[in-house]
């Protein structure tokens, strides 16, 4: 809802699309990341900070040996649903058309939106096999790692 505006924020300041299209992602991905932060400090049992209170632990103590582990399976699972998002928004953000005029940057996801306004169907489904391709490379080589690291060293439930 916000992207109209901030594309128009943008482009009167003179923001190139390619660095503006960043900044939308940001703005669409944000979210994600800093909700489930949220949820994984509300999650952390409240023995343990009471356990941390009654060591006299400091404020890093607390953070290195109780806050960064409790989050960091949240914060992985923000990753995750960030890194849709931006595939879903730089979609949206590198193919913008403002006034009637069509302005690109260079990216997959303007090549989706050109070939689905030019109904170039051979490019459209090259553009979405390659960003599947990437996709699940991404989810095997990365996110599938650090699922695994939260749930077998950071998870509080064990």
């Amino acid at each position: 809802m916000l992207f109209p505006a901030v594309i128009a924020l943008m482009h009167a300041i003179g923001v190139p699309l390619g660095a503006g299209s960043v900044v939308l992602m940001l703005l669409g991905t944000q979210w994600y990341v800093l909700f489930n932060v949220v949820a994984g400090a509300q999650a952390i049992p409240a023995d343990l900070r009471e356990a941390a209170a009654m060591f006299r632990m400091s404020r890093w103590e607390r953070f290195r040996a109780l806050y960064a582990p409790g989050v960091f399976p949240y914060l992985v699972t923000g990753w995750v649903t960030a890194a849709g998002g931006a595939w879903t928004a730089s979609i949206v953000s590198e193919y913008v058309t403002y006034h009637g005029h069509a302005e690109t940057t260079l990216g997959l996801g303007a090549r989706v939106s050109e070939a689905a306004a030019g109904l170039q169907l051979p490019l459209l489904a090259a553009s979405i096999l390659v960003m599947s391709t990437m996709v699940v490379a991404f989810n095997r080589l990365v996110w599938r790692r650090l699922n695994l690291l939260a749930e077998h060293r950071f998870a509080l439930t064990r």
